[in-house]
């Protein structure tokens, strides 16, 4: 959707800390008349169609985040927190996002540097998206996954 030349942005969390950070720093670089804020946990506030939707959602397995380093760790738990497997959000946006698509929208999300196949079959086994791709990171691990409509 575009608006007078400039895309038209809605940025959710469940986080109202997030959101406030992020109104703060939309208002620092003068966009936030270009950005709609909603506080929903997931799909649950959403009555939208997008052309793109990107997430960057937890992906890291619950028992695994005591293990990390102490400035990770001290990251809100709802950000790196991806259940048991890491892979919670991932199935919850698989069968839910399509449904939040224009045609032709696409889907992109950060994964795990070991869960692009996982995260792929996911995808596919929703039967709902013509093609899933992956990209790499400036490192060479694979850090994208992209779905089409």
């Amino acid at each position: 959707m575009i608006a007078h030349g400039h895309p038209q942005i809605t940025a959710t969390d469940i986080s109202e800390k997030a959101l406030q950070i992020a109104k703060l720093n939309a208002k620092k670089q003068n966009v936030q008349n270009k950005i709609k804020f909603i506080k929903s946990d997931m799909f649950e506030n959403i009555n939208q169609k997008f052309d793109i939707i990107t997430s960057n959602p937890p992906y890291i397995e619950t028992d695994t985040i005591k293990t990390l380093s102490k400035e990770v760790q001290n990251e809100p738990r709802l950000a790196l927190d991806g259940g048991q497997d890491g892979l919670e959000f991932y199935r919850i946006i698989a069968q839910n996002a399509y449904n939040y698509l224009n045609p032709n929208g696409i889907i992109i999300l950060e994964i795990g540097y070991k869960q692009r196949k996982v995260v792929t079959k996911i995808f596919e086994e929703t039967k709902k998206y013509k093609n899933i791709e992956c990209k790499k990171d400036y490192s060479n691990n694979d850090r994208i996954i992209i779905c089409y409509h």
